[in-house]
């Protein structure tokens, strides 16, 4: 199976940037923990603090997503008032191989 990638934009709600940012922080070491995930971080833009936070991560299948989605459930009720509105349903996204090798930006 082919690795897959996961871009979610996190609008957060006036005043909870912080808090927002700090459950993610929180997150990241069960994420991290997961053998299938293969990369999660957090991102904002450089001059914009009041845009959205950017959440990219990568797994190892499209079945490994869906399980970490399992995990994040039960979580929805920590972000959702730390958020403007709620995020858009999830895209998986699958690399395109650029030099011919399908594992290029995240190996399995």
């Amino acid at each position: 199976m082919a690795p897959v990638v996961f871009i979610n934009r996190l609008q957060p709600a006036d005043g909870k940037r912080d808090a927002l940012i700090g459950v993610l922080r929180e997150f990241a070491d069960s994420i991290n923990a997961d053998p299938e995930c293969l990369h999660y971080s957090v991102h904002e833009p450089i001059d914009a603090e009041a845009a959205p936070v950017t959440v990219i991560q990568a797994y190892t299948s499209a079945a490994a997503f869906e399980q970490h989605g399992a995990w994040m459930a039960p979580n929805i009720p920590r972000l959702a008032p730390l958020l403007a509105f709620p995020p858009d349903p999830p895209v998986l996204l699958r690399s395109i191989s650029l030099r011919g090798d399908p594992k290029e930006s995240f190996s399995a």
